[in-house]
């Protein structure tokens, strides 16, 4: 069974995250994903050039990538790193992957993106 780990260091070095896919572990950095998709009890977590599949609940990779991640819809998270622009439909990303939004989780993804912004993007206050 393909399944997701996380390793979180302290503040040291970037959180990573340990994909299974079809019988090989990745190690991949969160910084580097896109999005992660959910279908069917299958997450497909996408990077700049490549997406991979496993098993597991977008509620989990949310619980744990929260702060530079949001949902904004129930089956996709988002990197706010890698945000180029959204509207009230749509999130497009920054490879040009674009990722239907929630009417109902449209005002927090603004105001969480806009909070994200103004920390400079790194969760630090510039």
């Amino acid at each position: 069974m393909d399944t997701a780990v996380w390793d979180e260091k302290k503040s040291v070095t970037p959180m990573e995250i340990l994909v299974r896919n079809r019988g090989v572990t990745r190690n991949v950095p969160a910084d580097d994903v896109y999005y992660i998709e959910s279908s069917n009890r299958k997450i497909i977590v996408f990077t700049k050039d490549e997406k991979m599949e496993c098993y597991g609940k977008i509620g989990e990779w949310e619980n744990v990538l929260k702060g530079s991640f949001f949902r904004i819809h129930k089956g996709y998270l988002v990197n706010m790193k890698h945000v180029e622009k959204y509207s009230r439909a749509e999130v497009q990303m920054k490879n040009g992957s674009s990722c239907l939004i929630s009417k109902y989780k449209y005002q927090d993804f603004v105001k969480a993106y806009h909070e994200y912004i103004s920390k400079g993007g790194d969760g630090k206050r510039v």
